[in-house]
C-alpha cells in the first residue's frame, strides 16, 4: 500500500499563519516566537510539523510531534483536534518505519482523542478519521491481515466518497489512494487462492509418498508436507480465514514432530504461526498467550532475536487491537 500524505488531514487553525507559513516554505525553519502568545506559538508549531512531514523530514517531525503531544504544558490548553492530527501524524511515520506495535499504540490515542471531539460531523473531524482507519489497514496489511484491512479500506472509501463529494480538491487524491489500495488487497486474494491450489497438489503428491516404504523419500515427503501446509497456513491468516490456518498450522507441527529432530527453529516458527491464528480468535486469545508465553524459553535457548520480537509484539498488540476494534465501533 502506498504512504497516505497527511496534508489532506490536517485541520483548520484557529490562528492566522499566513506570515509564518511563507517563513517556514521559505526558510524550512521554526520562526521566532518571543512574544507571542501560547494560542499562536501552538499553531506556529503544528504548521511546522506539518511542513516537516510534507517535506520527508520525518525524524524531526517526530521529535517535534512527541515535544507536543507529551508536554505537560500543552496538554491542557490543546484543542482535541490538534492532538487527534500528532498522534495520526505520529501513527503515519511509524508506519513509514514499520513499527507495526507502537504504530497501533498511536491509532489507539489518536482514536481516544478523536471521540472527544464535539462536532463530528464536521470536514476535519471526518479527515481524521479516514487518515487512521487508511494508516491502520496499511499495518493490517503489512502484517498479515488482509481480512481486516479490506474492511478498514472499504469504510475509508465510504467515507471519502461522500467528502469528495462535497471538497473534490481535497479528497479526491485521497480516494483514488484508498481504491488503489483495496484493488491491491483484491488482487492479492486473487493470486493467493492461486497458490493454495498449487500448495494441495503438492500435499497431495507428498502424502502418497509417505506410504512407499523407503525411509529417504519418506523423510523427503514430510520436510515438504511441513514446509507447504505452513504456508498455507500463513495464507489463510492472510486472508482471514483464522480456522483453517489453525488446521494447517496444526498440521505441520504433526508433521514436523514424525520427523523426530531436536526442536528447533522451525518448530518455534510454526508455534508462532499457530498462537497468530489462534489470537484472531475470539475463544482462543487465552490459549495463544499462553501458547506464546511457554514458547519464549526456547526462543531465548535458539537465540532467535526476530522471534523474540516477534512474540513480544503479538502479545502487546493483543489489547490495543481489541480496543482499536470497540472505539471504531462506538464511532460507526
Amino acid at each position: 500500500m502506498k504512504q497516505l500524505q497527511l496534508t489532506f488531514a490536517f485541520p483548520q487553525l484557529n490562528n492566522d499563519m499566513t506570515i509564518a507559513l511563507a517563513h517556514i516554505n521559505r526558510t524550512g525553519t521554526m520562526p521566532s516566537t518571543a512574544g507571542l502568545a501560547p494560542d499562536v506559538v501552538l499553531d506556529m508549531r503544528m504548521a511546522f510539523a506539518q511542513h516537516l512531514i510534507a517535506d520527508n523530514r520525518l525524524v524531526q517531525a517526530s521529535q517535534e510531534i512527541d515535544d507536543m503531544i507529551y508536554s505537560d504544558e500543552l496538554l491542557p490548553t490543546m484543542p482535541a483536534i490538534y492532538s487527534t492530527w500528532l498522534w495520526t501524524a505520529r501513527m503515519a511515520i511509524l508506519v513509514t518505519e514499520k513499527s507495526w506495535t507502537l504504530a497501533l499504540g498511536s491509532a489507539e490515542n489518536a482514536l481516544t482523542q478523536l471521540s472527544s471531539i464535539k462536532g463530528k460531523k464536521s470536514e476535519d473531524y471526518m479527515a481524521l478519521l479516514v487518515a487512521i482507519l487508511y494508516n491502520l489497514a496499511a499495518i493490517h496489511n503489512a502484517t498479515g491481515d488482509n481480512t481486516r484491512a479490506a474492511k478498514e479500506l472499504t469504510k475509508t472509501q465510504q467515507l471519502l466518497e461522500r467528502l469528495a463529494h462535497k471538497n473534490e480538491a481535497r479528497f479526491s487524491v485521497v480516494l483514488l489512494h484508498a481504491i488503489e489500495a483495496s484493488t491491491h488487497i483484491i488482487t492479492s486474494r486473487s493470486k493467493q487462492m492461486s497458490v493454495l491450489a498449487h500448495y494441495q497438489s503438492i500435499i497431495d503428491a507428498n502424502l502418497l509418498m509417505l506410504g512407499s516404504g523407503n525411509e529417504g523419500e519418506t523423510r523427503r515427503a514430510l520436510n515438504e508436507l511441513v514446509d507447504t501446509l505452513w504456508k498455507e497456513g500463513e495464507i489463510m491468516l492472510e486472508m482471514g480465514n483464522r480456522r483453517n490456518a489453525v488446521k494447517y498450522f496444526t498440521k505441520a507441527l504433526r508433521y514436523q514432530k514424525k520427523l523426530n529432530e531436536p526442536l528447533g527453529l522451525r518448530d518455534l516458527k510454526l508455534s508462532i504461526g499457530l498462537a497468530s491464528a489462534l489470537m484472531r480468535l475470539i475463544n482462543r486469545r487465552a490459549a495463544a498467550e499462553q501458547l506464546l508465553t511457554s514458547l519464549m524459553p526456547l526462543a531465548r535457548k535458539l537465540g532467535a532475536t526476530a522471534e523474540i520480537a516477534e512474540i513480544d509484539n503479538l502479545l502487546n498488540s493483543r489489547n490495543r487491537n481489541f480496543n482499536i476494534m470497540t472505539m471504531l465501533k462506538g464511532i460507526f
